[in-house]
Formats: structure tokens, sequence, C-alpha cells
């Protein structure tokens, strides 16, 4: 398999976990805002899901560093042993990858990236985009999990 296949791959799987469609998203969103903030007014809570950027703009950009990290880190065998299209090794992607964004550099990567996204935004807005995204991944977690136990 040819490095561009595998990165094109490995993208694709952990593009198909991480996102969904707009209104799916707006919905999560909206479910997440006041839960968070159950005291916050529905102007105030559609402005701060306006606020949050699709999933994808922030996802596309951790899917790629997380490709490169793999491939710098993991042998060539490997790799190519997890990208061969079994739900095992798909679902064992999916999990490295959210290894990967748990890690203290991605953690730190996460808040750089929610701050750059909207730098004129107040810190609670801010808090709010990366607590969704950490609620989001921490659900894909759990989902793959229970997907591990019944593949298994």
């Amino acid at each position: 398999m040819q490095e561009a296949e595998i990165k094109k791959y490995i993208y694709k799987i952990i593009m198909d976990k991480c996102t969904a469609d707009e209104e799916a998203r707006q919905d999560a969103l909206g479910e997440f805002i006041a839960m968070t903030m159950p005291n916050i007014d529905e102007g105030a809570v559609r402005n701060i899901k306006a606020m949050i950027p699709p999933i994808t703009d922030l996802y596309d950009k951790w899917a790629n560093m997380f490709v490169e990290r793999l491939l710098e880190t993991v042998p060539r065998n490997q790799i190519e042993e997890l990208c061969s299209g079994t739900s095992d090794n798909d679902s064992a992607l999916v999990l490295v990858y959210i290894m990967f964004m748990e890690s203290e550099r991605m953690e730190k990567q996460v808040a750089e990236d929610i701050a750059a996204f909207a730098p004129t935004q107040d810190d609670e807005a801010g808090n709010i985009a990366s607590a969704y995204i950490r609620s989001k991944l921490t659900l894909i977690a759990e989902e793959q999990k229970k997907k591990d136990a019944i593949i298994q």
C-alpha cells in the first residue's frame, strides 16, 4: 500500500467516525450548552452554537496530525495491517486516535486551536467549545469500546 493510500484510508476512518451532519451537530451543541449552562436563554444558546466551528474544521487538522504522527512512530507493516479494512483494525485506528487526542500534547493543541478560532470571544464560550469537543471524543471512545466488545 502506498503512503498516500495509507494516509487517505486512515483519514477517512477518523473523519467518518468524528463527524456528523450539521443538523445533528447543532442539536447536540444545543443540548450540551443547555446541560452545562442551565440558566442561559435560548438566544444566547443560538449565539454560542454559531460561534463553535463545524467539527470538521477542527477534526480535519487533528486527523491529519494523527496520520503524520502514526506514520512517524509505528512500523510500516503494522500500519498496513491496520489499513487492511477489517472492522477490528478500523476500530483499533479509532481507539489509537482517541488516545492520541487525549495526550498532553493534543490537550495543548486543542486549547490553542480553540483559542485561535475565536480570539475575540469570551473565555466562557471558548470553554464551552472545548468541553463540547472533549465530550464528543469521550462519546466516540465509549461507542467504539462498546462496538469492540460486540465484535469480540
